[in-house]
């Protein structure tokens, strides 16, 4: 099985580990190592697509990561994600029931309070990119409109967003397409990840289909 469309998530390994935040207190993280060996360039097609979150912090890591998956980065933004509080949504219907945006300047000092306050050793972090890489021709483009700004509430640690994938499926159209680390399954999607029903298995160096030996 090939795939014209690769999106993923990689469980980056961070240094803060003793931080409430820390990705080791939420969910099992991988080293750059680890991450290079699982041969995604094996279920790629030839002309393939991969749409790859990363932090401000692995940018290196997530271009090394796409070359070591077969692919030629073309975006290092993709897509940013601005990220709102979860109470947000509340905080802003709040607002205007009340009347208390009175013009653009109100609205947008109310939209950046909304978001979400982040660690960060010099500005405090509130977004998160995709990079777009492609092997072969990649994927031709069927949708002109597609923006590269989302916003949206955080949810439980590390989900993503769900209109970012909505977006991919609008640029790219019907193509075969995986999410990789996924925590659901998705209607139109295969999935591999440790939270989901997987289509495929992938360890270290080798890819098989569900149901095979």
């Amino acid at each position: 099985m090939s795939y014209q469309l690769i999106y993923a998530d990689p469980p980056w390994q961070y240094g803060n580990r003793i931080s409430n935040g820390a990705a080791e207190k939420h969910y099992p993280t991988m080293t750059i190592t680890e991450l290079k060996r699982l041969p995604v360039w094996a279920m790629a097609a030839e002309n393939s697509v991969l749409a790859m979150w990363y932090t401000g912090t692995h940018v290196d890591e997530a271009k090394e990561l796409a070359t070591a998956w077969g692919f030629d980065v073309r975006t290092m933004k993709g897509f940013t994600w601005v990220k709102l509080n979860a109470l947000a949504e509340q905080h802003i219907n709040k607002a205007l029931a009340a009347g208390e945006l009175s013009n653009f300047y109100d609205f947008m000092d109310l939209l950046n309070a909304q978001t979400r306050m982040n660690g960060g050793n010099y500005t405090r972090a509130n977004s998160e990119d995709v990079l777009i890489a492609v092997k072969g021709a990649g994927l031709e483009r069927l949708n002109a409109s597609i923006k590269q700004v989302v916003y949206a509430q955080q949810g439980e640690h590390s989900a993503k967003p769900w209109e970012v994938r909505h977006r991919l499926e609008r640029l790219y159209g019907a193509v075969s397409r995986i999410e990789l680390f996924s925590r659901q399954s998705i209607d139109g999607w295969d999935t591999w990840g440790n939270q989901c029903e997987c289509s495929i298995q992938l360890q270290p160096g080798r890819m098989i289909l569900t149901g095979e030996r």
